[in-house]
């Protein structure tokens, strides 16, 4: 059997309660609370600022499209199809940032960089 032999580059960093805040800042919805927080508060690491603002404007995206879809007036058959074709853009604009949450939950447990693509990378991070 073959042991692997971690390189200083590849041991973590980062402390075990650092990651968990991490982990509830990509939590969707309800871990916009943790992200705000480690933002305003000084002491935050870069990576856990990143992963903050990464996951609050994932959470903006998706309350903008979701809000964008919102109520439609019902009556009519046009309507009533509107309104189906909406209510499953919506669903699937869930489903997609729930996935997305939880994929990147799973960079962050593979200890990969997390980051959004019109985010410069950061070296440190790497």
């Amino acid at each position: 059997m073959k042991r692997l032999v971690e390189r200083p580059d590849q041991i973590s960093r980062e402390s075990f309660p650092e990651k968990l805040v991490m982990f509830f800042c990509l939590v969707p919805i309800f871990g916009m609370i943790p992200a705000t927080i480690a933002l305003t508060r000084q002491r935050s690491s870069q990576k856990l600022r990143n992963v903050s603002q990464v996951a609050i404007a994932l959470m903006i995206i998706w309350a903008t499209g979701y809000s964008a879809m919102g109520g439609m007036p019902t009556g009519g058959e046009q309507l009533q199809q509107l309104q189906i074709t909406t209510e499953l853009l919506k669903a699937s604009l869930s489903s997609g940032y729930f996935g997305l949450c939880i994929y990147l939950m799973y960079r962050l447990h593979r200890q990969q960089n997390i980051q959004l693509p019109w985010q410069k990378p950061d070296q440190r991070d790497r």
